[in-house]
């Protein structure tokens, strides 16, 4: 999943699907996510060449306005391994902290070094959605993107 403006003169970066901000709802395409509201004008694209890609110069604002962005994925109950992978080209005002199904996945601080910061967990899933939130601590809390796989 690639979070990037409806707008991203970029593209989609192959392998991805774009998540634009849009409320939870069936994409049409056999997949169903988004967000707990409307977070479509809180999406960047960076044109920065600090980003070594279009997905890391991509991101949504999870903490800009109220409530803080949500963002759900219909899955069928199981183990899913979940990477996460947050930062911002242009800024490093920010304190990372992402959980997936409530495990704390994506936890750092950005450096004008180290722009990005990932991390990954395997989460159960029980309730058909994966929920992905910031975590106690986050603040300025941006997600570039995330893969979701099945876990073995």
């Amino acid at each position: 999943m690639n979070f990037q403006p409806w707008w991203s003169w970029e593209g989609l970066p192959a392998g991805y699907v774009a998540d634009i901000g849009a409320v939870y709802g069936d994409r049409g395409d056999g997949r169903t996510f988004g967000w707990n509201r409307d977070l479509i004008w809180d999406t960047r694209e960076r044109f920065s060449s600090r980003s070594p890609d279009q997905r890391h110069d991509t991101l949504i604002h999870l903490q800009k306005g109220e409530p803080a962005g949500v963002w759900e994925l219909a899955v069928p109950a199981g183990r899913y391994r979940v990477r996460v992978v947050c930062g911002d080209a242009g800024y490093t005002d920010s304190v990372y902290r992402v959980a997936a199904e409530g495990a704390l996945t994506c936890d750092g601080t950005p450096t004008s070094a180290a722009r990005w910061v990932e991390g990954t967990a395997e989460v159960d899933v029980i309730d058909g959605r994966l929920t992905i939130a910031s975590a106690p601590g986050a603040a300025n809390n941006r997600i570039a993107f995330l893969e979701v796989d099945r876990a073995e």
